[in-house]
């Protein structure tokens, strides 16, 4: 049989699955199938494995249709058709969409999302994007849905497609008025501030009256996040009380540093080692990409701005605290290398888990008011061992700060170098200026 009959077998494949004539449709495309694999025709080979991949999607046979999704994805690596492997991606994503694998699905569309871009199909690189968005609206995840159709209407509006720009501004605008609805219910909302209430119990202990018993509640705290956070059926809760659980495992490790008598100024780094651990896995297990944590750049002018509030802010906490210098020498060398350990340590490693999961997570349960106060007062929490209730006040407003700051903008830029600066000022030049 020749080409152009093979050929005529796929085109008939595809107008019966138009018409919803599966079963048909299949016995076309598995006769061309055969014919292409004999004449070593791999792309056209491909290609019919994408398009059984799709009619066993609308059959709802999954597996079968992740078999043929797979198997296309390997033709098209061969061949190096980035959109090829795009479209296999996708196919492979609505499969885990389907079974409700969400985590797994965004990983699809994450990859497929990449081919495009990197082939510069814009307007399919805008479609996936609108498609994942929808994944986490399926979950009630607002905030994150939201960035994606933002991220959507930003490449809709570069290639100027109006009607793909006005469909994700239709959709924001939905989703503005889903989240607007999300009410804090009374058994939630006493859990979180049980929660928060245990928090401040165990660094009260911690600072005034036992370490050791400090130490004891706050793994407690952490068990019982990590048993409830397992024990709970809704997801967004459950990643919300998962996320928390770096909170105590911050102060076990920072209890234990000074039995082993390190420098003051290398704590911070020791810590931020299981900061940044736990926001890996976090946001691993939530299947949250860089953006939804706030890496991008944003208004690069403002971000500019909210970063050189941290001279104001890390002075006005020196005459509050007045804490002794972390470093020997009031050197360039000691400042670098001093401020360099406290914006990774403490600036990024920090926003990164207090705004960019912790306040996003607590925002998709509650919404953007609760979210913004409740991590304000975790974070406010978090420094009740410098034993100072002016400081308690002003790291709340800071907190408050940064936290609509990240509302707003969605970034972390200016919100870890803000608090990078901030802690520059604190800890390394304002005790050599004023003492």
């Amino acid at each position: 049989m020749g080409r152009k009959e093979t050929s005529e077998f796929f085109e008939k494949a595809k107008s019966l699955h138009e018409n919803n004539e599966f079963e048909t449709a299949l016995s076309y495309y598995s006769k061309a199938l055969n014919l292409f694999r004999e004449w070593g025709d791999v792309e056209d080979e491909a290609d019919v494995l994408l398009e059984m991949g799709s009619v066993y999607m609308d059959l709802e046979d999954y597996m079968k249709s992740a078999e043929f999704y797979e198997t296309s994805l390997k033709r098209y690596k061969k061949l190096k058709d980035l959109t090829g492997q795009g479209y296999s991606l996708t196919g492979l994503a609505l499969v885990n969409e389907k079974l409700e694998e969400y985590e797994v699905s965004r990983s699809y569309y994450r990859k497929a999302i990449k081919k495009f871009r990197k082939n510069k199909d814009h307007e399919r690189e805008a479609i996936v994007l609108s498609m994942m968005a929808r994944t986490y609206e399926f979950q009630g995840s607002w905030e994150d849905a939201l960035m994606d159709y933002r991220r959507a209407n930003s490449v809709y509006e570069k290639i100027q497609d109006i009607s793909g720009t006005e469909e994700t501004l239709r959709l924001i605008e939905t989703i503005k008025e889903k989240r607007s609805r999300v009410r804090s219910f009374k058994r939630k909302v006493v859990i979180v501030l049980l929660y928060l209430a245990a928090l401040v119990a165990a660094e009260t202990v911690t600072a005034h009256y036992s370490m050791e018993l400090g130490l004891v509640m706050h793994a407690g705290i952490l068990f019982a996040l990590l048993f409830h956070s397992a024990l709970v059926r809704e997801q967004n809760f459950s990643y919300l009380l998962m996320s928390m659980m770096a909170l105590p495992m911050i102060r076990i490790i920072g209890l234990s540093i000074p039995l082993i008598n390190i420098k003051q100024l290398y704590w911070f780094p020791i810590i931020a080692v299981p900061l940044f651990g736990s926001s890996y896995v976090i946001m691993k297990v939530q299947g949250l990409g860089l953006k939804n944590v706030g890496f991008q750049w944003g208004n690069l002018k403002l971000q500019i701005l909210i970063a050189l509030t941290g001279v104001i802010l890390g002075t006005v906490e020196y005459f509050i605290l007045k804490p002794p210098a972390l470093i020997p020498h009031f050197t360039l060398q000691w400042v670098l290398f001093g401020a360099l350990i406290l914006l990774i340590s403490t600036g990024f490693a920090e926003e990164l888990l207090f705004r960019g999961i912790i306040q996003k997570n607590v925002e998709n349960v509650f919404g953007c008011a609760f979210g913004l106060i409740y991590t304000s007062l975790i974070f406010t929490t978090m420094h009740i061992g410098w034993n100072s209730f002016p400081d308690l006040i002003f790291v709340f407003l800071v907190a408050m700060f940064y936290g609509y700051a990240f509302q707003k903008t969605r970034s972390l830029l200016g919100i870890t170098l803000s608090h990078g600066i901030s802690n520059t000022l604190l800890f390394l030049i304002v005790p050599f200026l004023v003492g």
